[in-house]
């Protein structure tokens, strides 16, 4: 596995962000006395940006917040309810979120759970909920809401749960159906199992054909179990009651096939046909019910238009003939009718995008202007609006096109002294510039790219005019790079913090104090935060470090600096925490923002605005 691989699975798995600070180049220390004035700005994994006092402390409520309002967030699973007219989606990021079944637009779910999983069935006899999570299946009643426990749960070492990721339910044999990735095998319990159980029976071995099953259904009408195998691009169908080492009874793979990374699969007994989502070609294919080898679709819905892109979850609604899909970019449910094909539009979605806010992994508070700027991962994009922003905004303006150079954008950062918005980009190894009033599909003013530079997965980005010069975390090969700011190019940096001794470790967010010339960095691979002076080159020890288990840091994701209060800030994945400029070891933060009416789960970015 390639260290970008590694860097990507890392962010998919844990939300690992990379955030960089505006203000046009940080700002350095003044007097610990006063008490903490000016704004907290905070991006999570649900689209949303977060607004906190500089004093907030604890479970307080944001200030203010805008963007989308649906909560749907990297959503994977996704079941129909017909006989209460309602959605559930299961979104990985910690949340099952309810809709109508009618609904469209960019509305809020009629109730949450806060507890995700990558998949969930629906049992309507027992007005029940299955959702299961890598590692366990939860169990909670259709109408929980809020932070619930489950009302049972398997889980434990006995169940055979392997990096889980697909459920079923079986309502006439009172059996849940999983598929584990992990472990290639399919596992079954009983309807009302809870704790450390064994399955029933399970199916796995080299002749079953099991290649990191994903989706999974059950076709009691003709009692057979069907599984899609993303490792393969296959579908494989075996007797409902089978177990062991035992082959499937038909196999449909093939490049005819049109599979392409499949995620979910559902059957449709009254029509005897088969349907398949897929990941890697954002499709939904749809084959006769016994099909088997090189078999061609019957029909296929894909294209820009259909709104697919990463469909992982679908289900079909037979009542009313429509199939449901859930997308994971932009995070949506799009409804189709069952016989659909080609580049056909949704019929209705649920979507919130009218924020333009996307998977936003950097943001930047441009104080002087009184704007907030942020960088979309998914849409590649930079958005802008006012600082006071709330609720549902479009933005001011957009960046965005193939003449931006935008890709995998992570890191932000405003130059208020010299008019600009610097951009790291991960994808592609590379910081463009551009206009800070630029807007649509405009042509970066420089960039930086290019084997010389020094460049690898760039996060974190901040620019200092004050000594004119750019600085960039790069978590790709651990290393912290510095360029003059008008750099263009095939640019070698100016100097580099890269070695053992310099303690970088999948560094991810930075900061710099010019007027106490240090660079802060935060290292989400060693839950850390370590400081250098603003000179430092080569394999350069830290001047201290914060880390230990007083410190609360946890995947420290990103670092801005209040230098008014002489504080430190840091985004970890689900709290902020607050340290002095000069803590050092094992530090206790001065203050932790962190709890369920914080709203802030799977942090992203920070920045501060005094």
């Amino acid at each position: 596995m390639s260290v970008r691989q590694r860097y990507l699975g890392l962010v998919l798995a844990a939300c690992f962000v990379i955030l960089s600070v505006g203000c046009g180049g940080g700002g350095g220390g003044g007097s610990s006395t006063p008490p903490a004035t000016g704004e907290i700005f905070v991006t999570d994994d649900f689209n949303r940006v977060f607004v906190f006092s500089a004093s907030a402390t604890g479970n307080v409520p944001p200030l203010r917040s805008f963007g989308s309002f649906t909560l749907m967030d990297s959503p994977e699973g996704i079941a129909v309810d017909t006989a209460h007219n309602e959605i559930f989606v299961a979104n990985v990021t910690d949340s099952i979120t309810v809709y109508g079944r009618t609904d469209s637009g960019n509305l809020a779910p009629k109730r949450t759970i806060e507890a995700g999983g990558y998949d969930i069935a629906l049992d309507p006899v027992s007005d029940e909920i299955f959702v299961v999570d890598l590692s366990s299946i939860s169990v909670y009643g259709r109408t929980d809401s809020g932070n619930i426990a489950p009302k049972r749960e398997i889980m434990g070492g006995a169940t055979g749960l392997s990096i889980a990721q697909g459920i079923a339910l079986d309502p006439l044999n009172f059996e849940i159906l999983v598929a584990n990735s992990g472990n290639d095998s399919i596992t079954v319990y009983t309807k009302t199992a809870n704790g450390n159980v064994a399955p029933l029976r399970t199916i796995q071995g080299a002749a079953t054909g099991l290649n990191s099953p994903r989706g999974i259904s059950v076709d009691t009408t003709n009692n057979e179990i069907l599984v899609v195998n993303p490792g393969n691009s296959s579908i494989t169908v075996y007797g409902r009651t089978a177990f062991g080492d035992v082959a499937p009874l038909r196999t449909i793979q093939g490049a005819a096939t049109g599979l392409s990374g499949p995620g979910d699969i559902s059957v449709d007994t009254t029509n005897n046909e088969i349907l398949v989502a897929n990941i890697g070609n954002s499709s939904v294919t749809a084959y006769g019910r016994t099909a088997s080898g090189n078999a061609a679709p019957l029909r296929t819905i894909q294209g820009a238009a259909t709104g697919l892109n990463e469909p992982f979850g679908m289900n079909l609604d037979t009542t009313n003939d429509e199939l449901f899909v859930v997308s994971l970019n932009p995070p949506s449910v799009t409804v189709y009718e069952r016989t659909d094909t080609g580049n056909v539009a949704p019929k209705r979605s649920i979507s919130g995008e009218s924020a333009g806010i996307n998977a936003p992994l950097g943001v930047s508070v441009d104080q002087v202007n009184g704007e907030i700027v942020v960088a979309n991962q998914t849409s590649n994009s930079v958005t802008v609006y006012t600082k006071t922003a709330d609720g549902n905004v479009t933005p001011l303006r957009t960046i965005q096109g193939a003449a931006t150079g935008l890709n995998i954008p992570r890191g932000i950062s405003v130059d208020t002294t010299n008019n600009e918005i610097l951009v790291a980009n991960s994808d592609s190894d590379s910081l463009t510039a551009y206009g800070r009033t630029a807007s649509g599909n405009a042509s970066p003013l420089r960039t930086i790219q290019g084997a010389g530079t020094g460049l690898n997965i760039p996060g974190g980005i901040f620019v200092d005019p004050a000594n004119n010069e750019v600085l960039v975390a790069n978590p790709g090969n651990n290393s912290l790079t510095i360029y003059a700011r008008t750099a263009s190019g095939n640019a070698a940096p100016l100097r580099a913090i890269q070695g053992a001794a310099s303690g970088l470790n999948f560094p991810t967010g930075i900061s710099v104090d010019t007027t106490n010339n240090e660079i802060l960095v935060a290292n989400g691979g060693n839950h850390s935060v370590t400081v250098y002076s603003r000179t430092a080159d080569g394999n350069a020890a830290p001047l201290r470090t914060i880390q230990g288990a007083a410190t609360e840091l946890f995947i420290p994701s990103g670092i801005s600096l209040n230098s008014a209060d002489n504080e430190v800030l840091v985004a970890n994945f689900s709290s902020i925490t607050v340290y002095t400029r000069t803590a050092d070891g094992n530090a206790l933060p001065l203050r932790t923002i962190q709890g369920a009416a914080t709203e802030i789960s799977s942090i992203q970015g920070i920045a501060f605005a005094p």
